[in-house]
């Protein structure tokens, strides 16, 4: 049997409260947080990437491209 198997077979056992108790013990062995909805998500390095702070792009726009793409 593998670690992954054992470990299933005792976790599927816990009750609520040895489940509260084993994320506080092993989430700082992972480096993860044990309330999921206190997680922080990351979103990709794209989004917010065209957020200028400008509100005429788009009555600009041959011009902004001819300048080149942040160049």
């Amino acid at each position: 049997m593998t670690a992954w198997e054992r470990l299933q077979l005792l976790v599927g056992g816990f009750g609520e409260e040895q489940a509260e108790r084993a994320l506080e013990l092993l989430s700082p062995l992972i480096g993860a947080d044990a309330q999921p909805s206190q997680q922080v998500r990351q979103l990709p390095a794209f989004v917010g990437i065209g957020d200028s702070g400008r509100s005429d792009i788009s009555e600009h726009v041959d011009d902004l491209l001819a300048g080149g793409f942040g160049e």
